[in-house]
């Protein structure tokens, strides 16, 4: 009879202790599945989803970190991306994926090829980001391109921005800053290539004091721009006209909102800035390290219009 309950309290002991194991290897899985699991999967989510609200507020409202909120804030998608967080193009190879865009009436148009391309080729150039220090978020150059192709889309011109990391890629060529020319151009050079695009706009910031690009249109502070045009290649005249161009249409609604458009070349500067690529390629900066990123966005969403009217005329 001993023996017997022997046996049974060793079966007992088995079968507790495999069901300890089970629950162990279950918990494991369960947590590595959880920490392995990304509510946002690239920088240029992440970024975007920091333009919340239409974009008319940078906003990004510190979650907690349990596992609860974090889930139903992707269930519920509280604080809903702006419009282009699944609409924005991505190359495969030689293809443009098609995209999305609203008319004025609202109406979802499908389109199959951008007019617009946008591109950094000074990718870590920041602005000042009052309210993002506390979530060490640095708004840049690369923000404000995400902000102008949100604004263009929803004025029903189609646009997308390059999303490759020029950084890592100068690091692991061993490139200086000064090199920052050519790394663009590796990416650029073949994105545009057989393309139809009206216009491709390298995006900069200055780097002056506050008073020289600022100012205030409708009551709101906004950063000035400035377009930069090289003349030391054959074709710079196109360029520069094209730049002249769309500094005139500024001009003529908002006249203190341009600098104007700064020409270069001779010894001593670049004189090319991949200009040579395309004759609608512009660079256009944006404000300076001085400048917030909200005066930054006013800017945009006065310049938008414009250059959507500029790509409608051609």
């Amino acid at each position: 009879m001993k023996r017997v309950k022997t046996v049974k309290k060793r079966k007992v002991k088995k079968r507790i202790f495999v069901y300890i194991f089970l629950v162990f290897l279950g918990y494991e899985l369960s947590f590595n599945l959880i920490m392995n699991f990304k509510l946002v999967h690239s920088n240029e989510e992440f970024v975007k989803c920091l333009l919340a609200d239409s974009n008319y507020h940078l906003l990004y409202e510190k979650k907690a970190d349990d596992l609860v909120s974090k889930l139903f804030a992707k269930a519920l998608n509280v604080n809903e991306p702006v419009s282009i967080l699944e609409n924005t193009f991505h190359y495969k190879g030689d293809k443009v994926e098609t995209s999305y865009v609203k008319n004025i009436n609202n109406d979802i148009i499908e389109v199959e090829n951008p007019s617009v391309y946008i591109y950094n080729s000074h990718q870590a150039e920041e602005y000042q980001g009052q309210g993002l220090a506390a979530y060490n978020i640095k708004p840049g150059v690369m923000m404000a391109s995400y902000i102008l192709q949100d604004k263009l889309n929803k004025e029903g011109v189609a646009s997308t921005v390059l999303e490759d990391n020029l950084i890592d890629y100068m690091n692991l060529n061993n490139m200086s800053h000064a090199k920052s020319y050519e790394a663009s151009r590796q990416f650029v050079s073949p994105a545009i290539k057989d393309k139809a695009y009206k216009l491709i706009i390298d995006l900069h910031r200055d780097s002056v004091s506050k008073d020289k690009v600022t100012t205030v249109i409708n009551n709101k502070s906004c950063a000035k721009i400035i377009f930069v045009s090289g003349l030391d290649y054959e074709t710079s005249d196109e360029n520069l006209a094209k730049a002249n161009k769309l500094n005139a249409m500024i001009k003529e609604k908002y006249p203190s909102l341009t600098r104007g458009v700064l020409t270069k070349g001779g010894a001593g500067v670049n004189g090319v800035y991949n200009q040579d690529l395309s004759p609608n390629l512009i660079l256009l900066e944006i404000g300076s390290q001085h400048s917030t990123i909200d005066e930054v966005l006013n800017t945009l969403e006065l310049l938008a219009p414009i250059i959507a009217e500029y790509v409608n005329e051609i």
